[in-house]
């Protein structure tokens, strides 16, 4: 996992202690849904369960290589009847045995590739929680940013429908004293419902938004902090895209989780080729045995002899084993485990190739979303201008309310469309550094510097017209 995350992922974790007042309250910002997220997101749990788990298979890995010392015991009672011309001889005692055995691998090739296959393999899992953790990240931001989008459009939708209501009113005051056709009222009247249906579809949209937002959570969030207009839109830096993708091929963790995997894959050759080595192993067994009894000619007496004998035996030694055949088993574990391995070098390949292309698209995208919130903004100038122009017009009579309908709906078009350009333009910005694995926490403390407390829609100076 890359230096910058750790730290980020940390400085995130002092984060939620100072905003956990601020958590307690109805309006949660940015970094309030994020650190609920961390306590409680079910998806990063699991991963870092998985990751956990992987984890223990380089101790177990490791266990094989180090001594392995185990005790014994046990009694029993014996009892023996045996026939013979003369006479009967019965023999009734006791036996106990313990004992203790040390084992200590000197040589196994096996078990030391197996514990460096382990290893890959653990490596591979922090990789991958890692991954998960910019994962939650983005889909903090993506969930918050929704809920944006649709209160930002709800507000729309509901100025819309407020501007369309007056319209439909001054159509049948006109209609009334005879300076405008019944069509035109007819008109204004069908504008008017299809916005109410808008309204109802964007109240929707905006409590499906905040499920989201729950789900992520588990926390029943009704209010957020707004982003503010006037938060500047840029470039990504730095400007050239080889840059990025080299970001990328270094530090993206998904790229990293791969090479884990390759790693882990090339060890797991070495171990199936290790089925032909020898193992040398050291032991060492201390065995003690005890047993008493009374034995008897024919039918038990009381007078019969008492019998014990004790023992006790030490064994050390070195144990070599070398395996001659085991019926073409090891040799097809070997070609399985190189079939494998081909399998995960191709994944890695995709992948390679995929984030190169992806980390060029999102640098595009970015760039492009820049220049379109400035072409939105620019729209939102021409389309008031035009609002204007048809609003004059329709009073001298050279347009009709249709005409004005239109450019009052082209309007809130564009000003919905640039709202959602910006917020277009904070996630593209975030899925490129998460691409290029520099995506932290401490990217969101920058974003949620941005929010504030319930800031309505308010479009910037330069997008409005003089």
């Amino acid at each position: 996992m890359p230096r910058t995350f750790r730290k980020g992922f940390l400085l995130a974790a002092l984060a939620g202690s100072i905003l956990s007042a601020q958590a307690a309250e109805t309006e949660y910002n940015l970094l309030d849904v994020y650190n609920l997220a961390l306590k409680n997101d079910a998806q990063l749990a699991a991963a870092r369960a998985d990751m956990m788990a992987t984890q223990e298979g380089s101790t177990q890995a490791r266990a094989l290589l180090l001594p392995n010392l185990s005790l014994s015991g046990g009694t029993q009672y014996n009892k023996t009847k045996t026939e013979t011309t003369a006479d009967d001889v019965k023999d009734s005692y006791n036996s106990n045995t313990w004992g203790a055995s040390l084992n200590q691998p000197l040589f196994n090739l096996a078990s030391w590739f197996g514990y460096d296959s382990a290893k890959f393999q653990s490596a591979q899992a922090e990789a991958t929680f890692g991954y998960e953790q910019q994962n939650l990240i983005l889909r903090v931001s993506e969930a918050y940013f929704n809920v944006l989008r649709a209160e930002d459009s709800l507000i729309t939708d509901v100025a819309e429908e407020k501007a369309v209501k007056q319209q439909l009113d001054q159509a049948r005051e006109r209609y009334n004293v005879g300076l405008i056709a019944e069509t035109d009222v007819l008109e204004a009247r069908a504008r008017y419902d299809d916005s109410r249906v808008a309204r109802i579809d964007g109240e929707n949209n905006l409590s499906v938004a905040y499920e989201s937002l729950r789900t992520i959570t588990d926390q029943d969030i009704q209010d957020i902090g707004k982003l503010k207009k006037t938060m500047p839109v840029s470039a990504p830096a730095p400007a050239n895209s080889d840059e990025w993708v080299n970001n990328a091929i270094k530090n993206n963790l998904q790229l990293e989780s791969a090479r884990e995997s390759l790693k882990a894959s090339e060890s797991n050759i070495k171990v199936q080729k290790s089925g032909h080595a020898p193992t040398v192993d050291a032991f060492a067994t201390y065995t003690y045995n005890s047993s008493n009894g009374d034995h008897s000619r024919g039918l038990p007496s009381s007078n019969g002899a008492l019998t014990t004998g004790d023992g006790d035996q030490t064994v050390v030694g070195v144990k070599f084993t070398l395996p001659l055949f085991a019926g073409g088993g090891t040799s097809s574990k070997v070609r399985q485990a190189t079939y494998q391995m081909e399998s995960v070098q191709q994944n890695y390949d995709k992948a390679l190739r995929e984030i190169n292309s992806g980390t060029r698209n999102l640098f595009r995208t970015v760039n492009s979303d820049v220049s379109r919130v400035e072409a939105r903004c620019q729209g939102i100038v021409s389309s008031e201008s035009a609002l204007k122009a048809t609003q004059s017009g329709y009073e001298v009579g050279t347009r009709n309310i249709t005409d004005v309908l239109d450019a009052q709906k082209t309007l809130f078009a564009a000003q919905r469309d640039y709202l959602n350009a910006r917020y277009d333009f904070i996630v593209n910005t975030l899925k490129l550094k998460q691409t290029a694995g520099t995506l932290n926490p401490e990217d969101l403390s920058e974003l949620n510097s941005w929010i504030v407390s319930s800031e309505e829609i308010s479009i910037p100076a330069q997008c409005r017209a003089d």
